[in-house]
């Protein structure tokens, strides 16, 4: 298997607001509905029915990998976790936006050692 390329802000940033919309709209149900939108936004790329790639990240071609031998994080829900939990802490979240902007790689991509990469020119 060849491994793609790491993936562009662009793609990433829509992604995301994806994802954010999906964690939203379940957040919507009533009494638990909060508790599954956490869940799903916490946990999006490790999830077993999605194969190691949120529904934002599959519909613009890019997935989380982790480092150093770009294994899918499907296997270590542990590093979504530590990768996204970043965005619920107040002061690291400015952090973390700003470096998604300005820097190549998020602080929750060191901390959990993953990468986004490009899977368009992966074979099958």
């Amino acid at each position: 298997m060849k491994f793609g390329k790491t993936a562009n802000f662009y793609p990433r940033l829509f992604a995301f607001g994806i994802d954010l919309i999906i964690a939203i709209g379940i957040s919507l149900f009533p009494r638990i509905g909060w508790i599954f939108g956490l869940i799903y936004f916490l946990f999006k790329d490790a999830m077993p029915f999605t194969k190691g790639q949120s529904y934002g990240r599959r519909l613009f071609k890019i997935k989380l990998v982790k480092n150093p031998h770009d294994e899918s994080v499907e296997k270590y829900p542990e590093k979504a976790l530590i990768r996204n939990i970043i965005f619920l802490i107040p002061i690291l979240n400015l952090y973390e936006i700003l470096l998604f902007l300005f820097a190549e790689q998020r602080l929750g991509e060191k901390w959990s050692e993953t990468k986004v990469i490009s899977t368009v020119d992966q074979e099958p």
